[in-house]
């Protein structure tokens, strides 16, 4: 008996040790399950139906702005589904970023820039969504994918026949968007080319990001034996995302951009009328904001005559002046806002703001980025100070709700609230507020 002891001895040792080892193993399983404790789950759609280009790339960032997570979705059939720990996260869907034209960040944080490779176009249109999620229970995100590109193309008609080259400069454009919607703002430029076909000069569709400014410089140039002309207009409008622009130039009768052109998933083509001449655009800077003339007005220009100049943060014929900048002791420029606001959907935005007049007052925006940014700099722990002001004199105030109120910026694009320093590409179903501003030169009679 004492020999069957000592010979099954080691064999009951080793079980008990394999034993204590797969339990172990439950153990650290059961904690990783614990560790994530619930799924997220993206559905994705697009906005007016638009068709989605596969493969689509899901981007998950945290609190803290470090990317956790990539995924390739290669078609529609595919489902992206993750556990994640409880906190808040970040997702970004892109789609149609083609290796071929597009550089990729080394570092990819929200703020890092995907850019072109050459020529600051593409001939692909890139989609973007974005949802912010903070994550106590499994959850499933519904995410709407939008271009991110505006659509441009060109046709020239009644070239003279000796022409060898028609090309067209487009400034300022952006050369790349960043993982959180905004572009790089770095004023450059793109230079399309035509092909001649049945006696038209003709551009293939091309897609480049827009860039925030009052107005979009166009210059053609025609290349003939006797020597190059350089046709330049300014277009009073910066090229928004998600809109086609078709433009149709004759050269005795002008330039039009053809409502007639539209495409699925993409918004009404704007329709604007415009000549060029034989001169090259102005520097972008320099180029006007093509605001109408008011009661009061400097004529031909967005200068109103005061008896005194406004200062900063005062109410002013019933408009909250924001900033003022001096020109000369007896003129400045001054941002103002409206007394009102509107609440309704992103998409309406524009058309009520082509609308809008008070006062005489005509051609309102509503905030670029950097001004959001600044504006709620500003009056983030000081709103109640501000709303005092504004209702004291009859003005709506700013509405600061941590569920969901939010205001338009960016042409309508974009979205802020006071509760939060991000800018937020607009959704299609919720509403938010329309308060518009205006950029304005105040003159002491």
């Amino acid at each position: 008996m004492s020999y069957i002891k000592c010979y099954y001895l080691p064999i009951l040792l080793s079980l008990l040790v394999c034993s204590c080892g797969e339990y172990k193993l439950e153990e650290e399983a059961d904690e990783a399950v614990e560790e994530h404790p619930h799924s997220v789950q993206v559905v994705t759609r697009s906005d007016n139906n638009a068709p989605i280009h596969y493969p689509l790339t899901v981007y998950l960032f945290n609190e803290q702005g470090k990317c956790v997570g990539q995924e390739i979705i290669a078609d529609e059939s595919v489902a992206y589904s993750r556990k994640l720990s409880e906190g808040k996260y970040t997702i970004v869907l892109l789609s149609g970023v083609a290796e071929d034209e597009y550089f990729m960040p080394l570092d990819i944080s929200p703020d890092s820039y995907i850019t072109l490779k050459e020529s600051n176009f593409a001939k692909a249109p890139i989609q973007i969504a974005q949802a912010q999620v903070n994550l106590t229970k499994s959850t499933t995100v519904q995410m709407t994918l939008s271009y991110a590109v505006a659509s441009v193309g060109f046709v020239i008609n009644e070239v003279p026949a000796d022409a060898t080259q028609v090309s067209i400069d487009i400034s300022p454009v952006s050369s790349g968007i960043a993982f959180d919607g905004n572009y790089k703002e770095d004023k450059q430029s793109c230079t399309v080319p035509c092909v001649k076909e049945d006696g038209q000069w003709i551009s293939e569709t091309v897609y480049i990001f827009p860039h925030e400014s009052n107005s979009t410089h166009l210059s053609v140039l025609v290349e003939l034996p006797e020597g190059n002309k350089t046709y330049g207009y300014t277009y009073q409008a910066a090229l928004q995302a998600g809109y086609p622009y078709q433009f149709t130039g004759n050269f005795e009768d002008g330039i039009t951009l053809n409502g007639e052109f539209q495409a699925e998933g993409w918004h009404p083509v704007v329709d604007v009328e415009f000549g060029f001449n034989e001169v090259v655009p102005d520097d972008p800077d320099d180029g006007g904001t093509g605001e109408g003339e008011g009661p009061g007005q400097e004529e031909g220009s967005d200068a109103y005559f005061v008896s005194e100049l406004p200062e900063a943060e005062s109410i002013w014929e019933g408009f909250y002046v924001w900033t003022t900048e001096s020109v000369s002791a007896t003129e400045c420029e001054a941002i103002i806002i409206s007394p009102d606001h509107l609440e309704l959907l992103a998409s309406q935005g524009r058309e009520e703001l082509a609308n809008y007049e008070i006062n005489g007052i005509k051609d309102w925006r509503v905030f670029t980025k950097e001004e959001a940014k600044g504006f709620i700099a500003q009056y983030a722990d000081s709103l109640n100070d501000l709303n005092d002001l504004l209702q004291a004199n009859g003005l709506a105030i700013f509405c600061c709700n941590e569920e969901g109120d939010r205001y338009l910026c960016n042409n309508c694009l974009s979205s802020f609230a006071f509760w939060s320093s991000s800018i937020s590409p607009v959704g299609s179903k919720r509403s938010y507020f329309l308060r518009p501003v205006k950029t304005v030169r105040l003159k002491v009679r």
